[in-house]
């Protein structure tokens, strides 16, 4: 049985990105040797191989309290030592929102621990992100088990506060316990905890963010509306014995369902604590009955196909790992689970496969091999016409090679001219591409939405304010979408040229102008919008500071997507048509190079043999560029890159254009 089918995924899944971007620094290594790369080249490779390096792998585990799930991220990271890496005992429980990674960039194990005070600031966590000063570090030796207890315990910290600075910090009377004897409540001491470990899966790229129950995500909008949209799998816990309480439906309804059905996120529901279940009174079959029937019942109430959702036990997966035992190990359905996971690993691979910058690499290797194959065949040719003619005759031979890579190379400049003229004709699409998403008239609606939010704080009015300022973003997106649709008929018109013989639409569906990620997001925060809405009577009388940041929070991360829809039409226009200028700039530079050799032996009146000569020392050299890059060239065709194209250029060629209205309602419908 397979017990490291994440730990074995997460191996492989880096151990193909690190050979994806060994094999690039081959080819830049190759051009540099050889002198053969534009820069424009080496700028794609670079931008390749950062993609690579720099890509993550982040699990959310959401649920209320109690649900098990700081003992799930300690069965997920259980390495040796019989100890758990988190607080997990009666009593302790995550109190505020934590993220576990390693940070390679500063190597140091240590608890990042953000105080709850800052909540009185419209201030981003993002930006507190950048800012060290405000958070308190606690540094820890991961062999001390004792100093890694106590240093990760503090995500657990509370603090007595005064109802009226609970009040202040963003907490409801209802959403805290019991006073003291001197009238105070107990709230969180930390807003945010980042705990970076030395640990091996997290050092292939694993992160993990512990969201501890509803009342965080709703105290947290940028947990709602950045955090957990980045993540590639969530895992919504609930449990087993409890089934799907009201208040799992609300996280559900709230901050799940919604990113697996409009942002594609993989979601996975888990009814932890199956162990509570097992009954010695009964046989296996029947307990097995009547926990299939559990998850069944739970896959109908989240409308779930019944194999997304996980029947299991954290703490006997983690007991069975401790204690080496399989058959314990096998009845917790934790590698189930593990497997799970693996997949979404798999499913993050295929969409690196299908980046256009990882497309466009492979595709400069195959076609420089290919067009140096050409060029060497066409050489070896020609020392053949040379060395069957009469000595007498070498001048008229070589004119006559001469004229012919001439008139190839003319060619070739023709269409350089043709395509500078199509790089500019895409240039000129840039102002209606970007006027729709500029800053300025971003900026306008913002001041528009925050004038109309300051005029009539009521529940009507706060509502309407945020659905007029969607109402524009929604305008402005479906102008770009007109745009683009435009735009991707000038690129389909230029690659579908008879003179860049191109076969296939593979090349063709890269290069398109899509920009499915940032209307995802947009439609996202717009749900978010409209959920915050229907919210505001119970909100208005109870935390003003909340719907400040809500609204703050929600305004920048829309700025944030605008952002990148401006650089991503940028670099859009910038790159569209790299493969055929790369194609056509290694042509000419082959052809020139040679015509210039054929002219310098026209000029040196050099005899027919050294003029042989000459050409054979050139064969050689191709011959040697080619070789040493065959190797590659090899690698590659026999491992090519497959990905899951989604889109189909039939549909692209249709021009259908979808509001994000529309596409919101379609996904309600569905």
């Amino acid at each position: 049985m397979d017990v490291r089918a994440l730990h074995r995924q997460m191996t492989q899944y880096n151990r193909w990105k690190r050979q994806l971007d060994e094999r690039l620094q081959r080819f830049e290594a190759w051009g540099e040797s050889h002198q053969m790369l534009s820069l424009d080249v080496q700028r794609t490779l670079q931008k390749a191989r950062t993609l690579l390096r720099g890509d993550s792998f982040t699990i959310a585990c959401v649920g209320e309290f109690s649900r098990g799930k700081t003992e799930l991220i300690n069965a997920l990271l259980y390495t040796e030592g019989g100890r758990r890496l988190l607080p997990s005992q009666p009593g302790r429980t995550t109190m505020c929102p934590t993220e576990i990674f390693w940070d390679a960039q500063t190597p140091v194990n240590c608890v990042r621990l953000l105080p709850i005070e800052t909540r009185r600031t419209n201030t981003s966590l993002q930006k507190f992100k950048r800012i060290p000063q405000n958070w308190v570090t606690v540094n820890f030796d991961p062999r001390d088990h004792e100093q890694t207890r106590a240093a990760i315990n503090q995500v657990s910290a509370s603090k007595w506060v005064s109802p009226a600075d609970a009040l202040k910090l963003g907490f409801a009377m209802d959403e805290l316990g019991e006073r003291d004897d001197q009238g105070r409540v107990a709230v969180p001491a930390w807003r945010h905890a980042l705990i970076s470990l030395d640990h091996p899966l997290l050092r292939q790229g694993l992160r993990i963010v512990d969201t501890p129950g509803l009342n965080a995500l709703g105290n947290e909008p940028e947990l709602t509306l950045k955090t957990l949209p980045e993540a590639q799998a969530i895992l919504f816990l609930m449990s087993a014995d409890a089934g799907v309480t009201a208040s799992d439906m609300a996280i559900w309804r709230e901050h799940v369902q919604t990113l697996r059905d409009e942002q594609c996120t993989a979601v996975l529901a888990l009814l932890n604590k199956i162990d509570s279940l097992w009954d010695d009174l009964q046989s296996p079959a029947e307990v097995n009955t009547a926990i299939e029937q559990i998850r069944h019942t739970t896959a109908q109430q989240l409308k779930l196909a019944p194999e997304q959702v996980i029947a299991l036990s954290a703490k006997q997966g983690l007991l069975a790992k401790v204690g080496r035992n399989l058959p314990q190990l096998e009845r917790s359905n934790f590698p189930q689970l593990e497997r799970k996971l693996a997949d979404v690993v798999l499913h993050s691979q295929q969409q690196i496969i299908g980046h256009r910058l990882v497309g466009d690499s492979y595709e400069m290797i195959i076609n420089t091999r290919n067009s140096l194959a050409q060029r060497l065949n066409a050489c070896e040719a020609e020392i053949n016409v040379l060395r069957a003619a009469a000595p007498q005759e070498a001048a008229e031979t070589l004119q006559q090679l001469r004229d012919t890579i001439r008139q190839t190379h003319h060619q070739y400049h023709k269409q350089a001219l043709s395509l500078r003229t199509s790089q500019r004709l895409l240039e000129s699409q840039r102002v209606a591409l970007l006027a729709p998403v500029s800053s300025g008239l971003l900026e306008q609606q913002i001041s528009s939405a925050h004038r109309n939010l300051a005029q009539s704080w009521t529940t009507l009015g706060l509502a309407r304010a945020i659905g007029n300022f969607f109402d524009d973003v929604d305008s402005s997106l479906q102008h770009i979408e007109r745009e683009i649709e435009r735009a991707n008929r000038v690129l389909i018109s230029i690659y579908e040229r008879p003179e860049h013989n191109l076969t296939g639409d593979d090349l063709l569906m890269r290069h398109l102008l899509k920009i499915h990620n940032q209307r995802r997001q947009l439609r996202q925060l717009h749900k978010r919008a409209d959920d915050f809405r229907f919210s505001l009577n119970t909100l208005l009388t109870r935390k003003g500071a909340l719907i400040n940041r809500f609204i703050n929070t929600l305004v920048q991360e829309v700025r944030n997507t605008y952002q990148e829809l401006n650089d991503h039409i940028s670099q859009w226009l910038q790159e569209a048509l790299a493969p055929l200028i790369h194609n056509n700039q290694y042509q000419k530079q082959l052809l020139e190079a040679h015509m210039l050799r054929l002219t310098q032996l026209q000029t040196q009146r050099n005899t027919h043999a050294e003029q042989i000569e000459s050409l054979q020392t050139n064969i050689y050299q191709l011959q040697t560029a080619l070789g040493s890059l065959e190797p590659l060239y090899q690698e590659i065709i026999s491992a090519p890159l497959v990905s899951d194209a989604s889109e189909k250029l039939a549909e692209i060629r249709s021009g259908q254009v979808v509001s994000l209205m529309e596409a919101r309602k379609a996904a309600r419908a569905n």
